[in-house]
């Protein structure tokens, strides 16, 4: 009898061992769930690192720039996921999809520049953050982050 029992004994582990597990197939099923969790949680975003909104600075004014879930890289290719950084002044945001120009105003950071210094006159202004593509292509007001400012 006892043969007989542990011979059972080990049939089932072997058995056990050998199956597929349910635990696995879940686990798999729930990856894609998983997966735009962390997506969401790293929703790509431009921001201001210095100064901070409602500052009152000197000029030249020193402005940090950071970006999330997404990457730094000088203008010249278009790469998923890639872009650079442009301020602009007393403006929110550029257009989705519309290249942004080269002026006194919207200022381009072509070679992945992440922080400068403004030239700014006294005064009350908004700056904004706009990154874009490899050509300068506005990713939009997703992709843009403003504060104000008071140059004294």
């Amino acid at each position: 009898m006892r043969k007989i029992l542990l011979g059972a004994l080990v049939a089932f582990g072997v058995y056990a061992c050998s199956s597929p597990k349910t635990e696995n197939t879940e686990e798999t099923a729930s990856t894609p769930e998983a997966t735009e969790t962390v997506a969401e949680a790293v929703k790509p975003r431009v921001f201001f690192k210095s100064p901070a909104d409602g500052a009152t600075v000197s000029s030249p004014v020193f402005v940090e720039m950071g970006v999330e879930g997404m990457q730094v890289e000088p203008a010249g290719q278009v790469k998923e996921g890639f872009g650079h950084h442009h301020i602009l002044i007393n403006q929110e945001f550029w257009p989705k999809g519309e290249v942004i120009p080269a002026s006194d105003s919207t200022i381009h950071f072509g070679k992945g520049q992440t922080d400068t210094q403004l030239e700014l006159a006294p005064g009350d202004y908004t700056i904004s953050l706009q990154f874009a593509d490899g050509v300068h292509t506005s990713y939009g007001p997703d992709m843009a982050a403003s504060i104000k400012i008071t140059v004294k």
